[in-house]
């Protein structure tokens, strides 16, 4: 090979200004925000050696962001300590730290600024990380990193002055670039020391400085804004996915700073977001996660409103005034029942929205891990009975309208079919779970309200208030009768179901508020409906016996108008698939609690088929109302409310939420067994037992300690169901006189 005469070869210098020209050209559209640079006070101790490693360890990660950072960090710490200016600017001690002096427009490419105005960037230490140790590792790099702007071609760019110094970048390009794909990140390079102090001597003036871009440190950001950009997998290399060169910013791109989350708030990755509709609820005995618990507390009050304003309560306000009360006397009664409602419905909401979880899971905290088992038959049990008294009014109702109306010339067939369509129904939304419980309920309760307010307008001419207010009062023990069939009917047919509800509240929300959303949603229709049907049936005597036993033909009866029957079929039956829904969604889990675990979903599908079977055998063996819910509901009442007794007590005790792990497995903070409430169970249930009496044969061993003090269980005070209320107090004592010490023990555990 030729060797080249002397008059073409390069001497040394002119060699590293070809070298810088080439870097400076391939480099050049890195993208790059200028901002106030930010030296880290140790950085310019740093040996080469140390350097070297430091990015080498970089590279070897393939964090390239890394290794700039780092690297011109010691850059700018070495300039700083040399005494000028760093990046183009102006003689030391023109500015104070942190501020920048006016730019010199006067100063050409290529040549030394004088120290007169040019801006200076001087370096500030009050936002650095945390210091490095000198005897510790090596510092780390900052997330503190700028976004990308727009980019100018390379014909626009202006060179930037550039300062000499023994480790100090080529120049600063005020604004940033677009990066092209794939291109390799750059790493700042280095002039030759220069044998001569810093400022002693003129820098030699390149032909044509080349534009380095630095990397800025910029304010610190939350979250860029990334702009729509065409790219496609043939456009990204497979290194490192979060590499500069992968980064695509749009030529309009800005950084957008995140909101500030208020103190307090719970922060939960992707956003909050409810379950979908119909898409099956996955969550089991677990807490519901954070990121679908959405819900707000005046939600309570229409899942709650729609399952509890079926018009078969103008039946329970006739049975009422057949047990001889006055007008004032049922409505006394009626608003006692609803207040009572409160505790089971209240402070199980409250304890849902603590836990995020079923109310017979919540309830292992109360009477142990094994110890729940007891309640948990007792919950189930309950659940099946009312959800097959609920479908089979759903078809009792239709095949009185349709007999009443003419449609069918017997009721047996449109009962069938309503009682397929309700458990059909019923049992899909419940399937699906929250998601569709909760728009179903939302679009219930409305049709509810509007078909209550149609009924009332409807049958308001058969209301006589003067006949109605002449009725006399009957003896006051019977008062406390009507308050705890309201109460029966009402708060402990969804004591046990209290939680399920509430399980997807927001746990920033005010629990107090959600315990009165809840029972006023819960409330308030029962409340009408009841007062309004026990003022029909004191404006009506002769009908007050009819509907007692069959509230929908009994109103169809009084002779309302032609056009009704279609609307009083649809009030009866949306509430009360409503109130099938929250049955045995609520029974789903409940048998998942006791230890079977199929998962909700066919738990749900279970517990359907159980209460289609049930209330098939109904329709097929009942004819009145009142026998139904003057007999067996009391009986369920007393062991119901006894629980809610205890689960009431010791949820009022409780400073801390619920330890959630612990109410899934054995071994953490709750026992397996809580004796002194077990027994209280069962204690308060024999008593309360012997304080009731029922109409059916079967249940005639009821009121033994009546029997025993030689009073009439069917009269006077045998008769009030006083052992109701009776298991209800026993329950909220126990706790408070038994049960502070293991509170405290448990929360201790629990903190």
């Amino acid at each position: 090979m030729e060797r080249p005469d002397d008059g073409e070869r390069h001497d040394d210098d002119e060699l590293a200004s070809a070298l810088e020209e080439q870097v400076a050209a391939i480099t050049s559209a890195i993208p790059i925000m200028a901002g106030p640079v930010v030296v880290r006070p140790d950085a310019a101790a740093l040996t080469d050696d140390e350097v070297t490693a430091l990015v080498g360890a970089d590279l070897d990660s393939h964090d390239t962001l890394a290794a700039i950072d780092h690297l011109q960090t010691v850059l700018d710490a070495r300039a700083a300590t040399s005494a000028i200016p760093v990046v183009g600017g102006a003689a030391e001690g023109t500015a104070e730290p942190g501020e920048t002096a006016e730019p010199d427009d006067t100063a050409e490419p290529g040549e030394e600024d004088d120290g007169a105005g040019a801006p200076t960037q001087l370096i500030s230490f009050d936002d650095l990380p945390v210091p490095r140790d000198p005897a510790g590792p090596l510092p780390t790099f900052s997330a503190w990193v700028g976004a990308a702007a727009p980019a100018r071609t390379v014909q626009e760019r202006e060179p930037a002055p550039v300062t000499p110094s023994r480790a100090e970048p080529l120049g600063l390009v005020p604004e940033e670039f677009a990066p092209r794909d794939s291109e390799p990140v750059p790493l700042v390079v280095e002039l030759p020391e220069s044998s001569e102090p810093p400022g002693s001597a003129e820098p030699p003036e390149p032909p044509e400085p080349p534009i380095v871009p630095v990397l800025a440190i910029a304010e610190p950001v939350v979250s860029h804004h990334l702009g729509p950009a065409d790219r496609t997998p043939d456009h990204i290399d497979t290194d490192v996915a979060d590499d500069a060169d992968d980064v695509v910013v749009s030529a309009d791109s800005r950084p957008i700073a995140t909101p500030r989350v208020p103190e307090g708030a719970a922060v939960v990755a992707g956003g909050p977001a409810g379950p979908r509709p119909f898409v099956p609820e996955p969550v089991d005995l677990e807490p519901t996660p954070l990121e679908r618990r959405v819900g707000r507390a005046s939600r309570l009050f229409w899942l709650w409103f729609a399952g509890t304003s079926s018009l078969i309560s103008v039946g329970v306000g006739a049975t009422l005034f057949e047990l001889g009360l006055s007008l004032r006397q049922l409505l006394v009664a009626t608003l006692v029942g609803v207040a009572l409602s409160f505790l089971p419905l209240g402070l199980g909401t409250l304890a849902g929205k603590w836990s995020g979880q079923p109310t017979m899971v919540v309830s292992r905290a109360v009477f142990g891990l094994r110890g729940n088992v007891i309640p948990t038959v007792l919950a189930l049990v309950t659940k099946l009975f009312w959800g097959a008294v609920l479908l089979w009014l759903a078809g009792s109702a239709a095949g009185s309208l349709s007999t009443a109306e003419g449609w069918s010339s017997g009721p047996a067939a449109p009962t069938m079919l309503a009682l397929t369509v309700t458990i059909l129904a019923a049992g899909a939304v419940a399937y699906f779970g929250y998601g569709l419980v909760a728009r179903v309920q939302l679009v219930l309760t409305i049709a509810s309200a509007v078909l209550i307010v149609v009924m009332v307008m409807a049958t308001w001419r058969h209301v006589d208030l003067g006949l109605a207010l002449a009725v006399p009062d009957a003896l006051w023990t019977h008062v406390v009768t009507g308050a705890v069939l309201v109460f029966s009917y009402l708060g402990l047919a969804w004591a046990m179901s209290s939680s399920e509800v509430a399980r997807y509240q927001r746990p920033t929300s005010s629990g107090a508020t959600g315990m009165l959303w809840a029972t006023f949603g819960a409330g308030v229709p029962p409340f009408v409906l009841v007062s309004y049907g026990g003022l029909l049936a004191a404006s009506n005597p002769g009908a007050s016996d009819d509907l007692a036993g069959d509230p929908v033909g009994a109103l169809e009866r009084l002779g309302l108008p032609a056009w009704y029957s279609v609307p009083l079929l649809l009030a009866v039956g949306l509430s009360l698939i409503s109130a099938l829904v929250l049955t045995i969604y609520s029974a789903g889990f409940t048998l998942d609690a006791l230890g079977v675990r199929l998962g909700r979903r066919w738990s749900t599908l279970v517990v359907g088929g159980v209460v289609a079977v049930s209330g098939f055998v109904l329709a097929a063996t009942v004819d009145e109302l009142d026998s139904v819910i003057r007999g067996v509901p009391t009986a369920l009442s007393v062991p119901v409310a006894a629980w809610a007794g205890l689960f009431a007590g010791e949820t009022m005790l409780r400073t801390r939420r619920f330890h959630q792990p612990s109410l899934l497995r054995r071994g953490g903070v709750y026992p397996d067994w809580r004796w002194p409430n077990v027994v209280m169970l069962v204690v308060a249930t024999v008593v309360g037992l012997g304080l009731v009496s029922s109409p059916l044969p079967w249940l005639a061993w009821e009121g033994y300690l009546f029997r025993l003090a030689g009073v009439d269980p069917h009269a006077g005070i045998g008769a009030s169901n006083i052992g109701v209320a009776l298991a209800l107090v026993l329950g909220l004592v126990t706790p408070m006189l038994t049960g502070i010490r293991e509170v405290r023990r448990q929360e201790r555990l629990e903190a």
